[in-house]
């Protein structure tokens, strides 16, 4: 089950409480005893591995030495005329 956290509208004291998600339970502050709010707190993201944008297309989008050779090479062979022409 998953843990929420709440604060409390009277004291602000700031407390956890664990119920199921679609659970919508009156929280009161063990404190006071008065109700208390859930509050919404972003969630952590961490990229691991391969597969994002940074090492994937992060290069350049330059031909790389290798195909410009080749290309060159082509357009030689066939009597100076690129793929380009």
């Amino acid at each position: 089950m998953p843990v929420y956290d709440y604060r409390c509208d009277g004291c602000g004291y700031t407390f956890e409480v664990m119920h199921g998600f679609d659970e919508r339970p009156e929280v009161r502050c063990g404190k006071c005893g008065q109700t208390a709010r859930k509050l919404f707190r972003p969630v952590p993201i961490i990229f691991k591995g391969s597969g994002w944008h940074v090492t994937d297309y992060g290069k350049g989008s330059t031909p790389s030495k290798s195909t410009r050779e080749k290309t060159e090479i082509a357009g030689e062979k066939n009597g100076g005329k690129s793929d380009e022409d």
